[in-house]
């Protein structure tokens, strides 16, 4: 418990001295070539026993012909890591799944869920800072509300833009496009 805790916490700082970086221009990406399938696979690793632990179906995947891509590796690992994360936690029963595929010159990563689903009406504050929708479902499902804020604005780094198409009752997608080579260094 302590050590789960002092992860959770070490996350949480983390995310904030991110978010601070952000707001101050200050956050710089750093780029390199990476491979998509390896973030996918290490995304999927990472989240297999707590979709275990929950009884859900986890599929993760990606197009197999992707070249290497261009970006920061830690960065969109992060935003793969928080989506589909987020999609565990909100998912009682069912399934989650990640898909990224190449159109055109744009990667476009995908999380799906069976979970809760959002209410229309909500789905433009879903990314603001410290937002969290219900008071109910943060006291069911925890959270700070960082991190949806934090994927925006990474993905925004990297010159792209995320979005979710949802309903209640039936699940979530949560999408975001980055170019396959990203040529933006800085938040500047």
């Amino acid at each position: 418990d302590v050590q789960i805790n002092g992860k959770h916490l070490l996350r949480l700082i983390n995310e904030v001295l991110d978010l601070s970086k952000i707001e101050a221009g200050r956050m710089e990406l750093s780029l390199g070539e990476y491979s998509v399938r390896d973030i996918v696979d290490t995304v999927k690793a990472s989240l297999r026993s707590l979709a275990e632990e929950k009884g859900l179906e986890f599929v993760a995947a990606a197009q197999e012909s992707i070249p290497p891509a261009l970006g920061d590796a830690q960065r969109i690992r992060q935003c793969l890591m928080n989506l589909a994360a987020n999609a565990l936690k909100f998912t009682k029963e069912g399934r989650v799944e990640i898909w990224v595929e190449l159109q055109g010159e744009t990667l476009l990563y995908r999380v799906s869920d069976t979970g809760i689903g959002i209410p229309r009406d909500q789905i433009g504050k879903l990314f603001q800072e410290f937002r969290q929708l219900d008071p109910t479902i943060t006291q069911e499902f925890g959270g700070t509300g960082l991190g949806l804020s934090i994927t925006k604005k990474f993905v925004e780094l990297h010159g792209g833009r995320v979005w979710v198409e949802s309903e209640v009752g039936k699940g979530s997608t949560f999408l975001f496009s980055v170019p396959l080579r990203t040529d933006k260094g800085s938040a500047t």
